[in-house]
């Protein structure tokens, strides 16, 4: 059963960061999703800023399942990542009306 998870991810080097930023600066926003979603994996959301920390939402099978879909891309030897897993989830785009009990119950 999939699960949610918010990774920190972090570039490993000044170098690494030119080579992510040269593989994306040119896809759109649903080519990084599509690209980052199989089976085991999918990225649902990307945060980045200035800093040297940015952050990804993925709903994925485990934590290595996170992994393997980095690697096959070729960003996992790019960034070092930090998966957590949410065991609640609430975004404002699809309330339920649900109690943080009711949400978090195992079913």
């Amino acid at each position: 059963m999939k699960k949610h998870y918010m990774c920190t991810h972090s570039f490993l080097s000044d170098e690494a960061k030119r080579k992510f930023d040269d593989a994306m600066e040119e896809m759109t926003d649903t080519q990084v999703i599509e690209i980052t979603k199989n089976d085991k994996a999918e990225m649902l959301g990307h945060w980045r800023g200035e800093g040297d920390f940015f952050f990804c939402h993925w709903y994925a099978d485990d934590e290595d399942a996170i992994f393997s879909t980095l690697d096959a891309l070729g960003f996992g030897q790019l960034m070092s990542t930090l998966p957590n897993e949410s065991y609640l989830y609430v975004d404002s785009r699809s309330l339920t009306g649900k109690t943080t009990k009711e949400l978090t119950q195992s079913e």
